[in-house]
């Protein structure tokens, strides 16, 4: 799935496309180092990273274009300067410098509240900050190159990126030869027209213009990557074990590799992960990261906790403190925390005081996640709000019925709550097919939010919780089809689409999030929003930080489906709820649990896949991919064991490039010379005709002896640009009539390719060769986005 493909397009050499690499990873570096530097504290560091910043935001960002340049022109004329160059490419291809940047903002939007570059300056200039990491030893970090499937290694990737030799065939950009020189250069014009009077005065004028020209920047280059190192250890120290007991338990560490510099700190993790394990086997679940951040913070407020100190009973007792019986519960572990645990190890607090140190301990929480990237994916917010989400439906699977074709394309989608009247042997207190007075409609993905927080409730663990979001969501999507009558899903005459549920067990009970929910009759009874019929059950609202509103976007748009795409029609009991807590329980995850309940018993629908039918928070995506091509994958098929060149390796292992352009070839339409035309006859046909440089890297301009109408245009890095930009650029290329481009998703922590489908707003629809994901930015951070490759009909 991560291919080596990379290193093969810059076989060749063209010096314009390899100085705008080097233009493009200076210029991310500055911009990095400047947020690195505010959040350091010195005041030079805080000066100089206001500076950047401030002359950035004045000129849009051409203040640090211009120093990224002078540093190439600095790098290309000085002795040593090819080295200084590869370190900055590493520097900011790793990822490494990115990463510095994000957790530099966290800090500096923490200390300044939101502030301008400038008013954070001055904030971060007044004053130091205490050291609050856990007792440890120095530690020895690496940017860690996520495993994608089988895929080449990180040293792969580095060495593609170090190599002189490796530079595109083809490029496309102009040469910096008719650039306007930078502010730099004009002002040293104007210093050396002063300085010139008398031959020594013009002399040294010239030499000292000269050394500044190619020296100053040079320093700068050193400066900028010391500082940004520098940077990185200073802000990882607080998060230090944070890092080390997710990756010792497993958890998500956003890429980053820990090594523990003593072993009586990889023996405290050991010993949390053991604890973790053994709960486990009871039906707990402990979030290790909790544990370690309850120790964390404690410190910073002078408990003096040592890792010795730490035995399996005081870790138990920190465990113990977030269950309400085998459940956690927030409110509890809070409660816990301020009236025992905190006054254990830190004396003399007062009640307000242990209320600061119970949030300082769940803002070191999110800022860790924020460090990670884990709450990064904020998109589909909207969804929750509006109900925006677009939905493209092949069909439903449904028991007993088996595949149902209905092809729709939903947008702004919303749910009716129906009254229920007379079944099951009892009467809801109402009439089927009426709709529930003093309701509005409710946006679809409120309503699964709803579904979930009355349903399961939101004291399940968090993988249960998902579960029931996403059986719910495909459920109600797929019920009109099984039911008929009024449960209806259809476009309204003014474009909304809605779904007609009943308001009660009879289909599913929503609870409104923001108002709560009652009802007049208990359990069999119809539920209201808001708590004015209460006599029969009533639920308060849903508070605002509930983990349930993040689950919610972080499941947005997903569905169950079978082999064949078509969503299954995932109907639950109470059993199958116990099934989604108790496996979740067990450790695995919301995949997991679904695959497995959804695929035996009762309950054996041949669910194959979590799909995201959501395009996020763009009301105009375009349809997904169609026609079969868009579904080969390197990952499966027949072809997946071919052998790519004479790299020793598979099509299923690096195979996402030259699948990702077979895919585009098979959308043009365009004639080739196999008649069987698929990704297996595709690298079998280059394997015949030279068509993989040495390692199985792929040669761009072999495509053509397959399809002699699809040619080769170049490439473009990406690296550097903001968002906008890339978007800007990306839709430019996409959008020309006849261009057929792929793209490189993973360029700061590996490499993977993918093949671009169409880009409509702020969407870009993709055809993935590693997964079934169609929004590109959705499942691949768009700050890796690092290179658009492209081919043009005709």
């Amino acid at each position: 799935m991560i291919s080596v493909a990379y290193q093969a397009s810059r076989e060749g050499g063209n010096a314009d496309l390899e100085r705008q690499r080097n233009n493009a990873n200076n210029t991310n570096n500055v911009r990095n180092a400047a947020d690195v530097a505010i959040a350091s504290k010195n005041p030079y560091g805080v000066a100089a990273g206001a500076a950047v910043k401030g002359l950035d935001k004045a000129t849009g960002g051409k203040a640090s274009e211009a120093m990224g340049r002078a540093m190439t022109r600095a790098n290309d004329v000085l002795p040593m300067g090819n080295h200084f160059q590869n370190a900055s490419n590493r520097l900011s291809e790793s990822g490494l410098s990115n990463r510095a940047g994000q957790l530099a903002n966290v800090k500096n939007r923490a200390n300044s509240g939101g502030a301008t570059p400038n008013q954070a300056a001055r904030a971060n200039h007044s004053g130091g900050e205490s050291d609050s990491s856990l007792p440890s030893s120095s530690l020895e970090r690496k940017q860690n190159v996520p495993n994608r499937g089988t895929s080449s290694t990180g040293a792969d990737a580095n060495a593609s990126s170090e190599s002189k030799d490796d530079k595109p065939r083809r490029g496309f950009g102009g040469s910096e030869s008719s650039e306007r020189r930078d502010s730099l250069d004009a002002n040293m014009d104007g210093e050396e027209e002063q300085k010139g009077k008398g031959f020594f005065g013009f002399a040294i004028g010239t030499i000292a213009k000269m050394l500044i020209i190619t020296i100053a920047p040079m320093f700068l280059v050193a400066f900028l990557m010391v500082a940004i190192i520098g940077g990185v250890s200073g802000l990882f120290t607080e998060y230090e074990d944070a890092v080390g007991i997710s990756e010792a338990s497993g958890d998500d560490t956003g890429g980053i590799s820990f090594e523990a510099s003593s072993q009586e700190q990889q023996d405290f993790y050991d010993r949390v992960n053991d604890l973790k394990l053994k709960y486990q086997a009871n039906g707990k679940t402990i979030d290790s990261l909790k544990v370690v951040s309850v120790i964390h913070v404690l410190n910073s407020h002078g408990a003096g906790i040592s890792y010795s100190d730490l035995n399996e009973g005081a870790i138990a007792e920190i465990a113990n403190s977030m269950f309400d019986g085998n459940v956690y519960n927030e409110t509890t572990f809070r409660n816990n925390l301020k009236n025992f645990i905190i006054p254990k190890y830190v004396k003399n607090v007062s009640p307000g005081e242990r209320d600061q140190i119970v949030d300082d301990i769940f803002d070191y929480i999110d800022g860790y996640n924020n460090m990670i990237g884990r709450n990064s994916g904020t998109s589909d917010a909207t969804c929750l709000g509006n109900g925006t989400c677009t939905y493209d439906v092949k069909g439903f699977y449904i028991n007993g019925k088996g595949n149902v074709s209905k092809a729709l394309q939903i947008s702004d989608l919303y749910v009716r709550l129906m009254q229920c009247g007379v079944g099951d042997g009892h009467n809801y207190g109402g009439t089927f097919g009426k709709p529930l007075e003093g309701e509005s409609l409710v946006p679809f993905e409120k309503y699964i939010l709803g579904v979930a927080y009355q349903e399961i409730g939101p004291n399940s663990p968090a993988e249960a919780i998902k579960a029931q979001m996403i059986a719910a969501r495909s459920y109600i999507l797929a019920r009109h089809v099984d039911m008929g009558g009024w449960r209806t899903l259809k476009q309204e005459s003014d474009g909304k689409w809605v779904i007609q549920v009943a308001s009660c067990t009879q289909d599913q009970v929503y609870c409104d999030p923001d108002q709560g929910c009652s009802s007049n009759d208990g359990q069999w009874g119809q539920v209201h929003s808001g708590l004015n019929h209460n006599t029969g059950f009533s639920r308060g609202a849903l508070a605002q930080n509930s983990p349930l509103r993040t689950y919610a976007q972080q499941t947005s748009g997903e569905v169950l489906v079978n082999a064949q795409g078509y969503i299954v029609y995932s109907g639950y009991t109470q059993d199958e709820q116990n099934k989604f807590i108790a496996l979740a329980n067990s450790g695995l995850s919301y995949k997991q649990i679904l695959l497995q309940v959804y695929n035996q018993g009762a309950r054996n629908y041949g669910a194959k896949n979590i799909e995201k039918s959501s395009c996020g928070n763009s009301t105009n995506c375009s349809s997904i991919p169609s026609g079969e091509y868009s579904n080969w994958k390197q990952i499966q098929g027949p072809w997946i064991g071919t052998p790519m060149g004479n790299s020793g390796k598979t099509l299923q292992q690096i195979g996402c490039l030259v699948t990702s352009v077979s895919m585009l070839i098979a959308k043009s339409g365009v004639p080739t010379t196999i008649n069987d035309f698929n990704p297996g006859n595709f690298v079998n046909f280059l394997n015949a005709n030279n068509g993989f440089a040495d390692g199985g890297n792929f040669l761009w301009e072999t495509a053509e002896m397959v399809a002699p109408s699809f040619k080769y245009q170049g490439n473009e890095y990406l690296l550097g640009m903001s968002k906008q930009e890339k978007l800007k650029r990306i839709t430019e290329i996409v959008n020309t009539p006849g261009i057929y481009a792929v793209a490189e998703v993973m360029g700061n922590t590996g490499q993977h390719w993918v093949a671009i489908d169409s880009v409509s707003g702020e969407s870009i629809k993709m055809m993935d060769p590693g997964s079934y994901a169609t929004d590109m930015w959705t499942e691949y951070n768009w700050a890796n986005t690092s290179m658009i490759s492209y081919y043009k009909v005709g």
